[in-house]
């Protein structure tokens, strides 16, 4: 019991990427707590899964966070592989590799 009071008194260590990419809207939330190593040694990789808001599309994509960089990839509508990359400053690129498009834009990131 004392587990769950912890585990429910604990802040939530989700953030919330709020981002304009040339006029088209993006969110997504990174769990920090997703990165976490595994408990035990035989415990199999956990798949890391966020929900992306794109525009008027909503797609699965799996968080990327290394140091202060975040984003993800993912295949979005009609099988298009996305990967997209949000710099500590903010600055962001979203690239297509099947559409070969590329759109740049400003994140912020909240908790």
């Amino acid at each position: 019991m004392a587990m769950v009071l912890l585990a429910l008194s604990t802040p939530s260590t989700a953030e919330t990427v709020t981002c304009n990419l040339q006029g088209t809207p993006v969110v997504f939330e990174i769990g920090r707590t997703q990165f976490a190593p595994a408990q035990h040694a035989g415990e199999p990789p956990r798949r890391k899964v966020t929900t992306v808001q794109m525009g008027d599309a909503q797609f699965p994509a799996e968080p990327i966070l290394m140091g202060d960089v975040r984003g993800f990839w993912g295949e979005g509508l009609g099988g298009s592989n996305v990967m997209f990359v949000v710099q500590p400053d903010g600055n962001a690129v979203l690239s297509n590799t099947n559409e070969g498009t590329r759109l740049e834009g400003i994140c912020q990131v909240t908790r």
